[in-house]
């Protein structure tokens, strides 16, 4: 089967979430047999082995189509090739949880309108964990509840990382590092880790942040400037808080990985948290470095089930103190290294992606939902009126 993966994202030697996940989709198809070819945002390269890369989609050569909604053109949904929706990412979440610039509406109001359209042509959807079963269920219940739903969350590589470790600039050697490892967006909290480092005083443990433009980007939303306030609000400077200033390419970031003793993702109560699919955090669990996580959320259940390190309430600055300092003791970094390595093997992309590969032989594009009504439906976002069933 041919197959055209589609991102908005700039893939290359460096990538975001959305750029890795295509490509470790891509990759995996290929592998099962299929002709696959990637198309990404302008100026995307291969980043190693695996399926063309290109940034001119092409509709007309493909037998299906796997792609987030978000960035679906309207074509996309009039078409006769199967239509795969990659539904990880809760987008309206997100952008309800950020500042309500007009910008942010706007895209909000685009992004919903095409949840009926979704409804109506999708021919299989993707998704990470129950949440996110359950809310796509509920906007294709009234319509098209046999639609397949597929639950292929974000994996690992196959095999363990490289031993190889690289010092990070402006850590001491001796200190543990906590790695904040993704952006800093609304609905994170990166506040409350240093509050709770802040708490620890002098202990040799340094906060690690990564400060760079996102790649395919010449501006960053949170710099250097904004970390050093943050910081200092708290009394905090370096080396208890460090800012990492490049983005690390996908095929190195074990580099940083192996020098981590503590890998954060902390979020706030929200939407967003009950959808989320922390998917950075799995890049712990490939390395094997222990988690330290919020309440909500699938990765944070999992975590917490499993025993990959600690999860706290959200805001609460002295639970995480507290688990700071317990999950950098011996004790706790061999306990959660443990669970982390008997986990590891079930969760590659492979394995994950298995019910997809699955499932592409027996999907059917039709009978496919009436378009008329799903235009009509996709139009009230836009003239602000929802459609979207759920907490997005």
């Amino acid at each position: 089967m041919k197959i055209l993966v589609l991102t908005d994202d700039h893939l290359g030697p460096v990538m975001a979430g959305s750029a890795l996940r295509a490509w470790e989709l891509g990759r995996a198809l290929e592998g099962a047999g299929h002709d696959v070819v990637i198309a990404g945002a302008v100026g995307s390269t291969a980043p190693g082995p695996g399926p063309d890369v290109i940034f001119r989609p092409r509709w007309s050569w493909a037998d299906a189509v796997v792609s987030a909604p978000w960035n679906l053109p309207p074509l996309a949904f009039v078409r006769k090739s199967l239509l795969i929706v990659d539904g990880v990412t809760p987008l309206p979440a997100e952008l309800a949880a950020m500042p309500q610039s007009k910008a942010v509406r706007r895209r909000r109001r685009t992004a919903l309108a095409r949840i009926p359209l979704v409804a109506a042509r999708a021919d299989a959807l993707l998704v990470a964990g129950r949440a996110q079963m359950h809310w796509w269920s509920a906007q294709l219940k009234h319509g098209r509840p046999e639609v397949p739903i597929l639950d292929t969350p974000f994996g690992v590589p196959a095999t363990p990382p490289p031993p190889q470790r690289a010092e990070i600039p402006g850590v001491p050697a001796h200190h543990a590092v906590v790695l904040w490892w993704g952006g800093v967006w609304p609905w994170l909290d990166l506040e409350t880790l240093l509050a709770a480092r802040a708490r620890l005083g002098n202990a040799p443990i340094s906060i690690v942040v990564p400060v760079a433009a996102r790649p395919g980007s010449s501006t960053t939303s949170f710099g250097p400037s904004d970390l050093r306030r943050m910081a200092e609000v708290r009394g905090l400077k370096a080396p208890h808080v460090v800012g990492l200033d490049k983005w690390i390419p996908y095929a190195e970031r074990h580099l940083v990985l192996n020098r981590t003793s503590l890998l954060a993702a902390l979020h706030r109560a929200g939407p967003e948290t009950t959808l989320s699919f922390r998917t950075r955090a799995l890049d712990g669990l490939w390395a094997g470095v222990p988690l330290l996580l919020s309440e909500g959320g699938e990765v944070s259940d999992l975590a917490h089930l499993h025993g990959w390190g600690g999860v706290v309430r959200p805001g609460d600055i002295n639970g995480t103190a507290a688990a700071l300092e317990l999950l950098l003791t011996e004790r706790g970094q061999l306990r959660c290294r443990a669970n982390l390595q008997r986990a590891r093997p079930f969760w590659s992309w492979n394995q994950l992606l298995e019910p997809l590969v699955e499932a592409l032989p027996t999907l059917r594009q039709g009978p496919r939902g009436p378009l008329v009504p799903a235009v009509i439906r996709s139009a009230l976002p836009l003239i602000g009126l929802g459609w979207a069933r759920g907490p997005a």
